[in-house]
């Protein structure tokens, strides 16, 4: 059969007694022991890959003199929102940005949040230029010389990411 999306490892197929670990990344899978021309296959999921879930499409049938290859089992690894505090922002102008996704905390806000990271995903927050007007904006524990990002690796849960703290210029 075929396998799309398994990005997380944990995944183990069941059919007909035997139990198939199929490892992150792979794109198919054969089961060792042959069924019978005529003999009914039944291909379920005996465990999810942590982190995602598995759904399997034609994993039924009875089983002819040629291979079968019509089961798909497609994978979702589970989102989380990542979110983290915002100290003294009192302007506007603030753009923060993980790969195609951004977001404009407004004056005031006390925190940000990215809805949908994908578990165990690395992520880097930026900060875009300009700065907000009259501030300088930087995340808590930053390695870039400037401050302006952050990165992590995304939990099995919601998660918090670094403080962005805002000061005066």
């Amino acid at each position: 059969g075929q396998v799309s999306n398994l990005a997380k490892e944990g995944l183990i197929l069941l059919n007909d007694g035997e139990r198939l670990p199929v490892p992150a990344g792979q794109s198919s899978f054969v089961f060792t022991k042959l069924v019978k021309t005529d003999d009914r296959y039944d291909i379920t999921i005996a465990e999810q890959p942590k982190g995602a879930v598995c759904s399997i499409t034609n994993g039924s049938g009875k089983a002819t003199s040629y291979s079968v290859s019509t089961t798909v089992v497609s994978c979702t690894t589970n989102t989380y929102p990542l979110s983290g505090k915002i100290t003294g922002l009192t302007a506007g102008g603030l753009r923060l940005v993980m790969g195609p996704n951004g977001i404009s905390p407004l004056a005031g806000t006390d925190s940000y949040k990215f809805d949908s990271v994908p578990d165990g995903a690395p992520y880097s927050i930026s900060i875009l230029p300009p700065q907000p007007t009259g501030l300088k904006c930087r995340f808590q524990g930053s390695t870039s010389t400037d401050g302006s990002d952050t990165v992590g690796t995304m939990g099995s849960a919601p998660t918090i990411a670094a403080t962005l703290d805002c000061t005066p210029q």
